[in-house]
């Protein structure tokens, strides 16, 4: 399904506010210039595939990048040595103009913001739907369709495990966070009968110290 992503709990940190700010602007740019190219959603995939295939598995050459030792010059030179005509011409653009103003190494929140501004003007809802065991296709395609009825857009679902949930789903739309997981209920429960079992136990100190 083109809007349902199944993908592990990120687990990377929150950059700072001011770095977000720089962030956001660049990112600004890029989906600007990604769309009146045409190509703004294969842009991003591209930068994605970029972090995943190159940086991530090269974490060597992923900090020479973002290092403020190595000259922009030589950084170029590995750009364009490792990326030219592998990438488009736009992302590749893209990267040297980072490298010039010494920002590669906020890249990865560059791409994050740069998806929140795309989908913000697509009207695509980021959820972030966690349940104890993988769904499969058909559960994929009913939660789609129900999150369609309830979000003001397009959801593009997040499906990720965790098997301490137990069953059940857990859902956030935002700020919204909907827990109709089996953990959940069970801790409501025990809840309940923790204050009722406190109840009992205040009643019976309340026959005691009044008595008839």
């Amino acid at each position: 399904m083109s809007d349902v992503k199944s993908a592990a709990p990120a687990d990377e940190s929150v950059p700072p506010d001011e770095t977000i700010a720089l962030a956001r602007r660049y990112a600004e740019a890029l989906v600007d210039a990604a769309q009146k190219e045409g190509g703004a959603e294969a842009a991003l995939d591209e930068l994605a595939e970029i972090q995943d295939d190159v940086l991530r598995p090269f974490p060597r050459f992923a900090e020479v990048l973002a290092s403020a030792r190595v000259q922009p010059a030589e950084k170029d030179r590995m750009l364009r040595e490792v990326l030219e005509g592998r990438a488009s011409s736009l992302v590749l653009r893209f990267l040297r103009v980072l490298n010039r103003h010494g920002r590669l190494d906020i890249l990865g929140a560059v791409l994050r913001e740069a998806r929140i501004l795309w989908d913000q003007r697509n009207r695509r809802i980021p959820v972030q739907v966690r349940s104890a065991v993988p769904l499969d296709e058909s559960q994929l395609r009913a939660l789609q369709d129900r999150l369609t009825r309830l979000v003001d857009g397009t959801p593009i679902v997040n499906a990720s495990t965790d098997p301490s949930l137990i069953g059940g789903l857990v859902v956030q739309i935002g700020d919204h966070l909907y827990d109709a997981s089996v953990k959940n209920r069970l801790a409501q429960l025990r809840h309940r009968l923790i204050e009722g079992k406190t109840h009992e136990i205040q009643s019976r100190r309340d026959q005691f110290s009044h008595p008839a």
